[in-house]
């Protein structure tokens, strides 16, 4: 849905999303707000998402841009004119290699960080494997997905193989303790395994999974991993915060059925008036006059 606002509403030279005036993000937030729903705790979390998401969207956009050459339909010859002129010089020139070396620095002595996922997103990446298996992917087989190439299976590079090597002994370490094997545990000690061995979130995101680290430590079940104790309470205050938007969604209806019955039975009057009105002017038009009659006996 991001991609599609920002080419619905790409009407300036924005070199990044952080050169996008606030309230031109605003307007852009108000855009995506008229196609979810959600409950008013969580609108801090899902704008600070939404700012975040669209940074890496609108990035990797220009990335494709920048490879092909050629200018989108969603983007105006002056704004194009614009972004090739400033894309060309050597400042952002510079600052590109820069990052290149960032990303192809040396990562403790393993190489190079490096994926096989393009510039599609590890939701995307996510959602194709979810739909492929019929269950939630493991942050393993998300990370398998995104570090191997599929046509000999040799992970990218270092790094993403000492991961997967040191996930797997980790989980047969904890299996062979008995930590995690309740069915409803089993994922969630998986995403804690997984981001114990690759070091955490960094910047926002656990290596291997990309943001998506959000989603699966933001899912219900891991609500009661980190507190059991309050998982059913949690569960609870939501069932009525959901209760409490039912009923109050039901009051608007009954005013706005209320407010429609209103108009209805007004525009029912206007009608019965009309016709009325149509009703004698046409009596009138049949009833011969005075003169006419005066006329004829004459």
């Amino acid at each position: 849905m991001i991609p599609d606002i920002i080419k619905n509403k790409y009407d300036a030279p924005y070199l990044s999303w952080k050169k996008i005036p606030k309230p031109v993000r605003d307007m852009w937030f108000g855009e995506f707000q008229k196609e979810f729903r959600w409950l008013p705790e969580y609108s801090t979390r899902i704008r600070s998402n939404f700012e975040r998401r669209g940074a890496t969207r609108l990035r990797d956009m220009f990335t494709d841009i920048r490879k092909s050459g050629q200018r989108p339909n969603w983007i105006g010859d002056g704004v194009w004119a614009y972004l090739s002129s400033a894309w060309a010089t050597p400042e952002f020139i510079k600052m590109r290699e820069q990052n290149k070396q960032n990303r192809a620095s040396d990562c403790g002595g393993l190489g190079s960080s490096l994926h096989t996922g393009g510039s599609v997103p590890h939701t995307e990446h996510r959602r194709r494997l979810k739909e492929h298996l019929g269950r939630e992917p493991t942050p393993l087989e998300l990370h398998t997905r995104t570090h191997q190439h599929q046509a000999d299976h040799q992970w990218v590079d270092e790094k993403s193989r000492k991961a997967h090597d040191d996930f797997v002994r980790a989980r047969e370490s904890r299996q062979s303790t008995g930590e995690g094997s309740s069915s409803g545990s089993a994922h969630i000690s998986e995403y804690q395994t997984w981001s114990e061995v690759v070091g955490g979130r960094q910047r926002g995101r656990v290596y291997g999974m990309g943001s998506q680290a959000f989603v699966i430590q933001g899912s219900s079940y891991t609500s009661a991993f980190h507190d059991p104790s309050g998982a059913e309470e949690s569960v609870s205050e939501r069932v009525a915060a959901l209760t409490r938007e039912i009923e109050e969604m039901k009051r608007v209806q009954s005013r706005e059925i209320e407010e429609m019955r209103k108009v209805q039975n007004e525009m029912q009057a206007e009608l019965q008036s009309y016709r009325a009105e149509k009703q004698r002017k046409k009596d009138q038009q049949e009833q011969p006059s005075a003169d006419s009659e005066d006329t004829d006996d004459d």
